[in-house]
């Protein structure tokens, strides 16, 4: 073989190597667009106006998703196998009227449902509220939530009590109307109206369950201001153009057992549950106080426009009035401890919920706090910091 015919033999077989993978690397690519999703962006953040393409590998049928609930908590090695169990109900107002002054407090006409494992049943009020010897939380969401997604918020709250609960407990789901409808501005001032008239109902519900000996409610942003409001209308308090007719005295008061106060970004005034405020009488019905706040939510800065004559300033914003550092226990009114903690420097700027759940160490301290947990050791907590 000459030298030439040497050298033509090497180019053939260098251009068909280069053909080969040409070939190959055009099929990469129709590939990644078989499972790539692509997104543009019409500008730049420098303004400079061009287009920005980013390109998101979707997983391949062999990959398995991410797990995100090993990924949120411990693993299971390092958890104790729960064997508790829980009763979950639903009691609604969402078909009665927004706003009212009055209730019929002999025959109110909620709306009841049971969670039986695999789907929302009916059921009344006489099983929901039957007394038991194990705790009982209370839950009431915020603003701007459909049903469907307040019932799979309080399933959502279940499994973090599942984790923590060393007994049966009993768990019910109070729902307002509270859902978005066409103009959210004045929904929100309307809904904020409606948080307190629907107060009401769950005083109501208090009543019924006074002779319980552990009963704890969580209020989140508006749903706080519902279950602050019922606790002062419990104690005999009032609010003016609203009217609860049975009063303290007319009930046996030797019944009534402390209740335990849980709030998560509170869209309550500051000053609301001080003694001279507007739902003063609150306090006298709880022995323990956990309140979850964010200096850094960005809706609540805003909370002041509710009422621009006084431009309220709301206590999940920065606490309650008379407490400076959320880690310190101290009274706010007779011997009621109360625990606030800033979650700002772990949540950032948001008024999100779920962040307070998943990501908020002091939800810790308020599960517990909600279970009546009395073997809880707070010195554990002490070295939590969301700063």
């Amino acid at each position: 073989m000459s030298f030439f015919t040497s050298i033509s033999l090497r180019v053939l077989l260098l251009r068909a190597m280069a053909l080969a993978c040409s070939s190959m690397f055009s099929s990469s690519i129709l590939t990644l667009g078989g499972y790539a999703g692509f997104t543009e962006e019409p500008k730049l953040e420098n303004g400079t106006g061009n287009s920005l393409i980013t390109l998101e590998i979707a997983p391949t049928a062999t990959s398995s998703p991410p797990d995100l609930d090993n990924a949120a908590f411990p693993s299971p090695a390092c958890q104790a196998i729960s064997s508790v169990n829980s009763e979950i109900f639903e009691l609604s107002t969402r078909h009665l009227p927004e706003q009212f002054c009055s209730i019929d407090e002999s025959n109110p006409p909620l709306d009841v449902h049971r969670w039986d494992t695999t789907r929302w049943q009916s059921s009344d009020l006489r099983t929901a509220l039957f007394y038991e010897d194990k705790p009982t939380i209370i839950y009431v969401h915020g603003n701007f939530m459909e049903r469907c997604n307040t019932l799979e918020r309080v399933r959502i709250l279940d499994s973090y009590l599942k984790r923590q609960a060393t007994e049966d407990y009993r768990l019910i789901l109070f729902s307002w109307p509270s859902q978005r409808e066409r103009k959210p501005l004045r929904d929100i001032y309307e809904n904020d109206e409606s948080a307190e008239d629907q107060s009401l109902y769950l005083a109501w519900i208090l009543r019924q369950l006074r002779p319980q000996s552990r009963v704890s409610l969580l209020g989140f942003s508006f749903g706080a201001r519902c279950a602050t409001a019922a606790l002062h209308l419990d104690a005999g308090g009032f609010i003016p153009g609203l009217r609860f007719g049975s009063t303290p005295s007319e009930t046996n008061q030797v019944l009534r057992v402390p209740y335990h106060l849980g709030l998560i970004a509170p869209a309550v005034d500051k000053n609301w549950l001080l003694p001279n405020g507007r739902y003063g009488k609150a306090t006298s019905n709880i022995n323990d106080f956990v309140n979850m706040y964010n200096s850094r939510d960005p809706v609540l800065r805003r909370y002041r426009f509710i009422d621009r004559p006084t431009r309220p300033i709301a206590g999940g914003l920065v606490g309650f009035e008379g407490i400076g550092d959320p880690r310190v226990t101290s009274p706010l009114a007779g011997q009621i401890k109360v625990k606030q903690y800033n979650c700002g420097g772990v949540i950032g700027t948001t008024h999100s919920e779920k962040s307070y759940f998943g990501e908020c160490p002091y939800f810790r301290v308020m599960i517990d706090h909600l279970l009546w947990n009395q073997d809880q050791n707070e010195t554990s907590y002490n070295n939590l910091s969301c700063r």
